[in-house]
């Protein structure tokens, strides 16, 4: 399978809570450049994202863009358990989650790594994509990063 781990795009401070925090537009026009680099090279099955309104944004935008479907998946939020991601995730095709720091570094580095502690860092709207033979810590590889 590839997974494509994706940050959500810039995002507005002025919000009643931190799930409620919309991109700006320059966060749009990040995950726009984002998805159109990814849109050559990568046909997706599916765009999981965060309920957070952000993510969620960055997900509808990347969907339409790769002509996807989009899902919710509770487990992505910022402080979620990369374990219990992982469960979520197909055995086969192409999936894209679009979620938040530090969760993204933490699940990059424990299915690349096998250990959490040594995730990578992601600007907003970046990606990267992993292939693996079954989703499970330290079997995936990074093959490539995309940031505009």
């Amino acid at each position: 399978m590839k997974l494509i781990i994706m940050r959500h795009g810039q995002a507005s401070w002025s919000a009643g809570s931190d799930s409620k925090r919309p991109l700006t537009d320059h966060g749009r026009k990040e995950v726009q450049a984002t998805a159109n680099l990814l849109l050559p090279d990568w046909s997706v099955d599916c765009v999981l994202a965060s309920p957070y309104l952000r993510a969620q944004q960055t997900g509808k935008i990347v969907a339409d863009i790769l002509h996807c479907k989009m899902d919710i998946l509770e487990d992505i939020t910022p402080d979620g358990h990369p374990p219990a991601v992982i469960k979520h995730l197909p055995e086969d095709g192409t999936v894209l989650l679009a979620s938040h720091m530090p969760l993204v570094g933490r699940l990059t580095g424990l299915l690349c790594e096998g250990t959490m502690s040594s995730g990578i860092s992601f600007p907003t709207a970046s990606a990267v994509v992993l292939e693996m033979d079954v989703p499970a810590a330290g079997m995936a590889n990074l093959i490539k990063r995309v940031s505009f």
